[in-house]
């Protein structure tokens, strides 16, 4: 089962089990000793040779975060009432040999009524989790990277902002809380940071999901 990792170029969130990167495109790398996606030849971790993901998967190379051997599955049980029910092993130490084996029951006329079948409910739906930042009237296009700096002069996303001279050397950060949700923070930006039009508080992280509009100075994105 594939698990989501930071592609090491574009740093958007991809599944564990891809050879290229569906948004950026470039092929990728893996470490065959530490199964980590690296760019480069070597492992930063290493210093072993990067093999591509798809090689890789073909001599049975484990992907990142999935190294995880499954457990082998436990042979069936047949029910024991007293490992069951500790109470019913502890009243059963207690009473006589004669009254340990339970009595026959008499034959009625009247079936015994069956117990209802316990079924699970089905649990809430889960909100998508956003992906990226679309602004469409710049047409710029964000991939999402847990720890991912916006700004103009530093961070991840130079090469997007050089030219948008709204926004700060450094404006904000991106990042995941402890609930798997999706934040942004202003690093005390001169235009400031928004989320549906409300101005965040310098250094203080506010959330955001799939809908919202963050807007960066002077630039509205989309969360998709």
């Amino acid at each position: 089962m594939s698990t989501l990792v930071n592609c090491p170029k574009c740093r958007i969130e991809i599944e564990s089990d891809s050879y290229y990167c569906d948004q950026c495109g470039v092929e990728l790398y893996i470490c065959p000793k530490c199964h980590v996606f690296g760019k480069g030849k070597r492992c930063t971790q290493c210093g072993q040779p990067l093999v591509s993901a798809k090689e890789a998967a073909g001599e049975g190379a484990v992907h990142p975060v999935s190294s995880a051997k499954p457990s082998s599955p436990e042979p069936a049980e047949s029910y024991n009432p007293a490992v069951q029910n500790p109470l019913r092993q502890i009243v059963a130490s207690s009473m006589p040999e004669a009254e340990k084996t339970p009595p026959t029951p008499k034959s009625t006329s009247t079936p015994p009524v069956p117990e209802p079948e316990k079924t699970m409910r089905p649990g809430a739906p889960v909100a998508p989790l956003p992906v990226r930042l679309v602004c469409s009237a710049a047409g710029i296009r964000l991939g999402l990277g847990d720890g991912a700096v916006i700004g103009r002069r530093h961070g991840d996303y130079v090469s997007a902002f050089a030219s948008q001279g709204y926004v700060s050397g450094t404006h904000a950060r991106l990042q995941k809380n402890v609930s798997n949700q999706w934040e942004i923070t202003d690093l005390n930006s001169t235009n400031g940071t928004f989320i549906n039009g409300n101005r965040l508080s310098p250094n203080i992280p506010a959330t955001f999901g799939v809908g919202d509009i963050v807007r960066i100075a002077n630039l509205d994105f989309k969360v998709e």
